[in-house]
């Protein structure tokens, strides 16, 4: 067999729905690594464009998104490495080009936090709030005002922090503040693009490992739960991002409560898997931006869980789940399938 059909076999088997887009991404990267390909990924003024390398160095798919995880996604589908119907099903909620377009305006270069962490700040500011919950394999995203009145939503194929940018986006007020405000600042994609740094991905050693390349060297590497913190902190080791960011992220990492490159499984997927429980037993999650993005778990208006993020509520709501009363999202459903006497 081919590498495309041994990465399809083997992900067909350890593919699961509840795991969302991120962890089936993850799982992905994980079965072609460990049969020698690889994804590279580059930022771009709309967004990210990644390829998928088989393990003789040949690009087997290509994808653009408004992120490293997304665009991966999208090139591993073009690549067929993702059985039916999830590559189906994921191809039609995957960010399109015009939203593509529309979401970078606002900062771009496959920055995504921090127009979103504004966003947050913004509406909450502004006695708003914002709700996130699984839909499909996807995400929604919901912002509401003082008053409890929708101002947008919006689906997203990967995390929160996506679905966000994708909801801010269709309002063009608020839209229109957060490019104002982030039209001179500092954005790490702009100036990898500027210098045609590349990022090279794998998963090995039960995570996800990234290496920041420039003209055939590299400048910098690191691993993470995922590939967002992967590529941050490979980032970091780069030289790239300000003093007070990296601290705060260093500082995240050292607090995280579950290292979840202890279980082979993505951050995302865990996220995902938490969100998907918190939806059939009718608990709601609230985002909301301090220095850290952080999740609210809420049964009805009571808050029974809070944690924090750095790049992506979906850790943010793992870590919420950890310092709640677990009891409210792991309480069994009746047992079926017993003999009975």
């Amino acid at each position: 067999m081919d590498l495309v059909s041994e990465v399809l076999s083997s992900v067909r088997r350890n593919l699961h729905p509840e795991d969302g887009a991120c962890g089936i991404c993850h799982i992905t990267l994980r079965e072609l690594s460990l049969f020698g390909g690889k994804a590279i990924s580059y930022e771009l003024p709309d967004g990210v464009a990644s390829k998928i390398l088989d393990d003789q160095g040949k690009i087997i798919g290509e994808g653009i998104d408004i992120v490293w995880a997304p665009s991966i996604l999208k090139a591993q589908i073009e690549a067929g490495l993702i059985p039916e119907p999830f590559a189906r099903n994921l191809s039609k909620i995957l960010i399109k080009r015009k939203e593509r377009k529309l979401i970078s305006s606002m900062f771009g270069y496959g920055r995504c936090v921090t127009p979103a962490g504004l966003a947050m700040s913004i509406i909450w500011q502004d006695g708003g709030s914002i709700e996130v919950q699984r839909e499909g394999l996807a995400i929604l995203a919901t912002l509401y005002d003082s008053d409890g009145s929708l101002i947008s939503e919006a689906a997203a194929t990967f995390c929160p922090v996506c679905a966000i940018n994708l909801s801010v986006s269709r309002n063009d007020e608020l839209k229109e503040k957060i490019t104002e405000a982030l039209k001179d600042a500092n954005n790490t994609g702009r100036l990898k693009y500027d210098r045609n740094i590349e990022n090279i991905v794998q998963w090995k050693k039960r995570r996800v490992f990234t290496h920041i390349q420039e003209n055939d060297k590299i400048i910098g590497t690191n691993w993470g739960c995922c590939i967002a913190y992967a590529t941050v902190r490979a980032e970091i080791a780069a030289g790239f991002g300000s003093r007070k960011w990296n601290h705060l992220f260093k500082n995240y990492c050292d607090m995280c409560p579950l290292k979840h490159c202890w279980m082979d499984k993505s951050m995302g997927a865990v996220g995902n898997i938490i969100l998907h429980r918190m939806k059939h037993v009718g608990l709601k999650e609230k985002v909301k931006m301090n220095d850290y993005i952080t999740a609210l778990i809420c049964d009805n208006n009571r808050q029974v869980g809070r944690g924090i993020g750095s790049l992506c509520s979906l850790s943010a709501t793992v870590n919420a789940f950890l310092r709640a009363d677990a009891v409210k999202i792991l309480k069994p459903s009746p047992a079926e399938g017993f003999p009975y006497k």
